[in-house]
């Protein structure tokens, strides 16, 4: 009877042993799982909200993830003239010439070489006139100020030589607002791409590139309406590149029933209205950010005419007639199966040539 009572006991705590390990391999299983989970994260960076989503299923998401922010961060300290250290700053504090990093002169030598292609519509040499400015406060510059400060704009008063920054004069004033922030989207793509990460997305408020979606390889990308901002203008698909849009709705106010806006035209320091919205598609979001200000500044027409001139690179430019919203995109900006979702607006084409004629008349 002892041994009966035994093998019943053991044949108990033999199933009890096996139901615990079931469990703890359960639990380990979903532990992993949630682990390796895609992971979704937006915080506050670059004076707006950066999204950082990785869709794919790793370990090393959070500490991915922790990172880029990190990464976006010092870049932020380093370009950004809200910290007083930054590398901005202590060139607008130098002499007429100054140590900078490889960064920075990447960064200005495609600043400069856009201004070149664009006829000056983006210049960053234009700092002190965005300073004039204040949004908060509702302050225009008087034109007596612009006129004095635009005697400093001209991109072809910096020159970079041997890790050096040649400035032709000390009052010039570096504002690096217009692509710093695509310049950074890229190094944190560059960084995710480093460590494996090919299904992801990067959002750095409008500021958005885009790797391969895990489900549709593509993305589809909605385009904020720039008169309606719960709605959209339209939409694209995209996979491994940048889509960057600006408009006049970002950072606004109405004064005498005008928009002031922050697209600041470098020619005459004052807001651009030849254009409501720009975006733009291209294989990198530095040269996007920086052309998206540029083709605003430029107006549809000719902004056009210069995209339709380059490989890889497709914009949409939406701009007013008659306070109607009309539309024009370059040549192949269709290769993205563009949708319109605002019904109401016109496409421009026509409207630019009948607007032609009569200046030429």
């Amino acid at each position: 009877m002892a041994l009966c009572f035994f093998s019943l006991n053991m044949k108990k705590r033999i199933i009890q042993i096996g139901f615990l390990v079931i469990l703890l391999v359960v639990i380990y299983v979903r532990i992993s799982h949630e682990k390796s989970k895609p992971l979704k994260e937006t915080r506050l960076a670059l004076g707006t909200f950066v999204t950082i989503d990785i869709q794919e299923k790793n370990k090393q998401n959070r500490e991915i993830i922790d990172s880029v922010f990190s990464l976006i961060k010092s870049y932020e300290k380093q370009f950004s003239l809200t910290y007083s250290e930054s590398e901005t700053n202590r060139i607008n504090n130098s002499e007429n010439s100054t140590l900078i990093s490889d960064d920075m002169q990447d960064m200005l030598t495609i600043s400069k070489q856009i201004g070149n292609e664009t006829e000056g519509a983006f210049d960053v040499t234009i700092g002190k006139i965005i300073q004039m400015y204040d949004f908060v406060d509702e302050v225009i510059p008087a034109q007596a100020e612009i006129d004095s400060a635009l005697v400093f704009v001209g991109f072809e008063n910096i020159n970079c030589k041997d890790e050096k920054l040649y400035i032709k004069d000390q009052e010039i004033f570096i504002d690096l607002g217009g692509i710093a922030k695509g310049f950074i989207v890229d190094k944190a793509v560059t960084y995710l791409k480093q460590k494996g990460i090919t299904q992801a997305v990067i959002n750095a408020g409008g500021d958005l590139f885009v790797m391969r979606n895990p489900k549709t390889d593509v993305w589809k990308i909605g385009i904020q309406h720039p008169r309606n901002p719960s709605a959209l203008f339209g939409s694209v698909e995209v996979q491994d590149m940048a889509v960057v849009t600006s408009g006049d709705y970002e950072q606004f106010f109405m004064k005498d029933g005008k928009r002031i806006h922050h697209i600041i035209d470098p020619q005459t320091g004052y807001p651009s209205y030849k254009s409501v919205s720009v975006t733009v598609i291209a294989p990198n979001t530095t040269i996007a950010d920086a052309l998206c200000t540029a083709l605003f500044v430029m107006g549809p027409e000719k902004a056009i005419k210069l995209v339709n001139h380059k490989n890889d690179i497709e914009a949409l430019i939406v701009f007013e007639n008659n306070g109607e919203l009309c539309y024009v995109f370059s040549n192949n900006f269709d290769k993205y199966n563009f949708t319109l979702i605002d019904s109401t607006a016109k496409f421009g084409k026509d409207i630019l040539m009948k607007l032609n004629d009569q200046v030429s008349q």
